[in-house]
């Protein structure tokens, strides 16, 4: 049985190209979107989080302090531009 990739280990070949381990994030994610799309609560918001988390796998640096904080900014962003 092959073992389930680490999270970190998909963003390093996201940010090397390879599409497959970017689907694979977004994939890992799909809970995450969808709870925080009907929290946001507008048609185009499950998209918009979908676009945010690929462009969000190509700026995350390992070994920083980088997260949830920039989840939050985001949400904030969108709830504020979408009402």
């Amino acid at each position: 049985m092959q073992r389930k990739p680490k999270l970190r280990e998909l963003i390093a070949k996201a940010q090397s190209g390879e599409r497959d381990a970017v689907n694979e994030v977004v994939h890992r994610f799909i809970p995450l979107i969808r709870k925080y799309s009907r929290r946001l609560g507008y048609d185009q918001a499950c998209a918009d989080l979908v676009v945010w988390i690929v462009s969000a796998v190509h700026r995350y640096q390992p070994n920083t302090k980088w997260g949830k904080n920039e989840l939050e900014r985001c949400l904030l962003h969108h709830r504020d531009h979408k009402k």
